[in-house]
């Protein structure tokens, strides 16, 4: 197996492998140092060897997908243990990992800057308050960055000091939805109940929303992955209990969690 510095583990190919055992073979007894490589390939010794080589290429391989796991391993283990700075991602991902916790960060302007705002979708409890701003203090958040928030946690530090951490829970809003189906004249597929429909669109929202993502009606009922008997899907909303209508992506609030509502009636077909 060859090394490269900025590679790392090169499997060799079937002729380097073999190559050595011609290599030993021609000098493991004086009769065979003329033997050619050629003549060496129609003996029974490369039929020997030829097994041999298959088991040593499949051991490379190994060994180079094992360098390359370890390396990103060790990468990953790094900029945790390194990383300097508070980042959003980090934080969305530790409490999802650790608490099953959906959040959200507001983007940062020159306005806001140095203060981090957070929500996290969940029911506030003291206990869990607590265990979530340890593990911010612990984990993902820098000290002496400013929260802000209206839940408040306050850590004792194992060196001295106080510091505290705040974010806000989600704020619920409502949200209406309306389907228009036109069924395609060209496809064979049967068509859905609206029942059905109501049941494909909340598995998808649940999907792909959660807090503070933006709603984009299109994506939680398409033609090709929910109704291949389409040729047309109108999907609406409406945040003002059915007075207005809109079909272009809401840019929400990073605090705002949608709840939506489907009705049967809200299901067309044309």
């Amino acid at each position: 197996m060859k090394w490269d510095s900025e590679i790392g583990a090169i499997p060799e190919d079937f002729e380097t492998h073999m190559g050595r055992y011609y290599s030993a073979f021609i000098n493991s007894s004086a009769e065979y140092n003329n033997i050619a490589y050629n003549t060496f390939l129609a003996s029974d010794e490369y039929k020997v060897y030829y097994p041999a080589v298959q088991v040593d290429m499949y051991a490379d391989n190994i060994m180079a997908e094992t360098f390359l796991q370890m390396s990103e391993f060790i990468q990953t283990t790094n900029l945790k243990i390194s990383n300097p700075t508070t980042t959003p991602n980090a934080l969305i991902a530790g409490l999802r990992e650790n608490f099953g916790l959906r959040s959200s960060v507001q983007e940062m302007t020159e306005e806001n800057a140095g203060k981090m705002h957070v929500a996290i979708d969940y029911t506030p409890d003291d206990d869990l308050n607590l265990q979530i701003a340890s593990y911010m203090e612990s984990t993902c958040v820098v000290g002496s960055t400013y929260m802000v928030g209206d839940i408040e946690q306050s850590i004792v530090l194992s060196e001295g000091g106080i510091e505290t951490y705040r974010w806000v829970a989600q704020t619920e809003q409502d949200m209406i939805f309306k389907i228009t189906m036109k069924v395609s004249r060209n496809s064979t597929a049967a068509t859905d109940t609206p029942e059905d429909v109501l049941s494909k669109f909340m598995a998808n929202w649940n999907e792909f929303y959660w807090i503070g993502m933006d709603v984009e009606p299109e994506k939680y009922f398409e033609i090709n992955r929910d109704a291949p008997y389409a040729s047309e899907i109108i999907t609406e909303y409406s945040l003002d209990d059915g007075t207005t209508w809109e079909t272009s992506p809401y840019e929400s609030p990073y605090n705002i969690k949608f709840i939506p509502t489907l009705d049967i009636a809200n299901i067309i077909f044309t």
